[in-house]
Formats: structure tokens, C-alpha cells, sequence
């Protein structure tokens, strides 16, 4: 059996898009809005003089043009970096590595530290570099 629709009849669908909309729009309006509340308990911390955070001691391996290395301030040698920062990162090992390195040091010796710093155990390693000046 066929079926035909007359021009003069019309359907009962209900459009859902602006239902959606408006039920979206609502759930937004009430994350935003329950974001901005209050904690409901309010607290006076006492305060002092002396500060538990103590601030750690950075790891910076410099390397200059012809593969002098330094950490810190210290002097060191491509075959003795592994060691010294073994070293430093005994006392915690979640202290990153930043690596110094002149903009005309050849690319190995960059190479080398990195893994150097990898396989001391480094978690993190940074390059350090400057702000350029317009």
C-alpha cells in the first residue's frame, strides 16, 4: 500500500533543536554560577615569620664553543658529567637539568649533555636561553 501526503496536512514532529539549546544554555548558567560560590567556612590562618619552603639549588650545565663544561660554577669534562650529576641529583632526584649552551657550541656537545643528564637519572631537562631584544 502506497501512501501519499496531501498538501494540506501537516506532520506533528516536534522540533528538539531549540529545546536542546535552552537546556545547554542552562546547564552552563549553573556550572559558571556554582563556580563563584564561597568557601562555606571561612578561616584566619595565623601568621609567621619563618617559611617552610626552602629553595633548591638549580642544575645548570654551561658549555661554551669548544666543549668546556661547568656545573654550576664548577668545572667538569664530557666524561665526568654523568658522575657529577649523579652527584647532584642524589639529594632529589625530581630536580630538573638546565643546560647552557653557546649559540655557536657544536650540536654533538649538546647531544652529549642531554644524555648525560638522561642518564644521571635527570626527570626533567631545560634549555636555558635569552630574551631576544627587538
Amino acid at each position: 500500500m502506497i501512501e501519499f501526503n496531501r498538501p494540506g496536512e501537516s506532520s506533528l514532529s516536534l522540533d528538539m533543536a531549540p529545546m536542546i539549546d535552552i537546556v545547554f544554555q542552562l546547564l552552563i548558567f549553573f556550572m559558571l554560577s556554582s563556580s563563584f560560590l564561597y568557601p562555606a567556612m571561612k578561616i584566619a590562618l595565623p601568621k609567621t615569620v619563618e617559611s617552610d619552603a626552602k629553595e633548591q639549588e638549580r642544575i645548570v650545565v654551561s658549555v661554551d664553543r669548544e666543549g668546556n663544561v661547568f656545573v654550576n660554577a664548577a668545572k667538569s669534562s664530557m666524561s665526568q658529567l654523568k658522575s657529577d650529576l649523579e652527584a647532584k641529583l642524589a639529594a632529589d632526584p625530581k630536580r630538573s637539568v638546565h643546560i647552557r649552551g653557546d649559540k655557536e657550541m657544536p650540536y654533538r656537545y649538546f647531544v652529549e649533555v642531554m644524555g648525560s643528564a638522561r642518564q644521571a637519572g635527570a626527570r626533567q631537562v631545560n634549555i636555558l636561553h635569552e630574551k631576544d631584544q627587538p
